[in-house]
């Protein structure tokens, strides 16, 4: 893969909450460089990234949406979906209600999917699910749901709860194989990481802008 194919399967993110404006200015700074998918923020700052992205035309804005709990009112998540993509989103990643999942109110899971989709149509609406909050038939039951109620991506988590692993890969995509495409995020750190993870399916990756950055140095490094 080239420098540029790796960046090109990259959503760089400053979602902390402690993040701040200079990290984000460090991401407008990478994405002159670098053809990362998408820059994903907080919320509060959409406004200032759109004012600054006019003339970007190769790099999405992304908004997060029940960020990072889930556990938002259907109706406080349906609103902030809208309006991030008034504001000019490009993708949408929104966190499916966990403790719903976890509580066996399965139909509730997937409507609120299923109208959030329909709300921000036809952007992409990208689903997490949180894996290292979930039982392993949890992460199956939760990939068949987000895939059925038409969202675009299956999403492994927030970054917030801790990393994805390889085994996490493994049940989702024993659960819909290639049925869905699949993002992960937390915990890739490294090249070879991402790439490891690649070979098993995955399609796009969330990373926090430090790692992605050092990502890329890594592979500038690398004779292909």
């Amino acid at each position: 893969m080239s420098v540029e194919e790796i960046a090109s399967m990259i959503d760089i993110s400053a979602v902390r909450a402690e993040s701040t404006w200079n990290e984000i200015e460090d991401i407008l700074n990478a994405i002159q460089k670098y053809p990362f998918i998408c820059i994903f923020s907080m919320p509060g700052m959409i406004d200032h990234i759109k004012s600054r992205m006019k003339n970007c035309q190769r790099t999405k804005l992304g908004g997060i949406v029940g960020f990072p709990s889930g556990g938002e009112t259907f109706e406080a998540k349906l609103f902030e979906a809208v309006q991030l993509k008034e504001k000019g989103c490009d993708e949408i990643d929104m966190v499916l209600n966990i403790g719903k999942l976890k509580s066996g109110m399965l139909e509730e899971v997937k409507t609120e999917i299923q109208c959030i989709r329909t709300a921000v149509a036809p952007i992409p609406l990208k689903v997490i699910m949180e894996v290292v909050l979930l039982t392993d038939e949890e992460i199956k039951l939760a990939s068949k749901i987000i895939r059925d109620a038409g969202a675009s991506f299956v999403k492994t988590g927030t970054g917030w709860a801790g990393p994805t692993t390889e085994h996490h890969i493994e049940v989702i995509k024993e659960a819909v194989g290639d049925s869905i495409p699949l993002k992960v995020a937390g915990g890739v750190r490294s090249l070879d990481t991402l790439l490891r993870m690649r070979d098993m399916g995955v399609s796009r990756f969330g990373i926090g802008y430090q790692s992605a950055l050092h990502i890329m140095a890594e592979a500038e490094q690398r004779v292909w």
